[in-house]
């Protein structure tokens, strides 16, 4: 049996005016494409994990604790992560997850 997965991460305004720029800026190469959509399958989750985890420990260098957006994209980022994490190779071997940010 295969999961259904839908993990609110960030609307599109949230996205582009918060996420979009440290992506940007830190040179990632598959969080650039979630925007737009991003097929993930067992290959590319490792890498896609990687560069989410990369984005969680640069965000402090870019937003501080106190900054009024800070809590929501840092838990939601979390969220994310902890989500993929939990996604069996064998139920993402037999079909593809999509996912989106904004």
């Amino acid at each position: 049996m295969t999961r259904g997965w839908l993990v609110p991460v960030s609307g599109e305004e949230t996205f582009i005016k918060y996420w979009k720029p440290v992506v940007e800026q830190e040179g990632y190469m598959w969080l650039p494409l979630m925007g737009l959509g991003l097929d993930l399958d067992t290959e590319n989750l490792p890498e896609v994990l990687d560069e989410l985890r990369q984005l969680q420990a640069a965000f402090p260098r870019y937003y501080t604790p106190d900054h009024e957006k800070y809590e929501y994209i840092t838990s939601r980022l979390a969220t994310l992560i902890a989500e993929l994490e939990a996604v069996n190779p064998d139920e993402l071997a037999s079909g593809k997850l999509e996912l989106f940010l904004g």
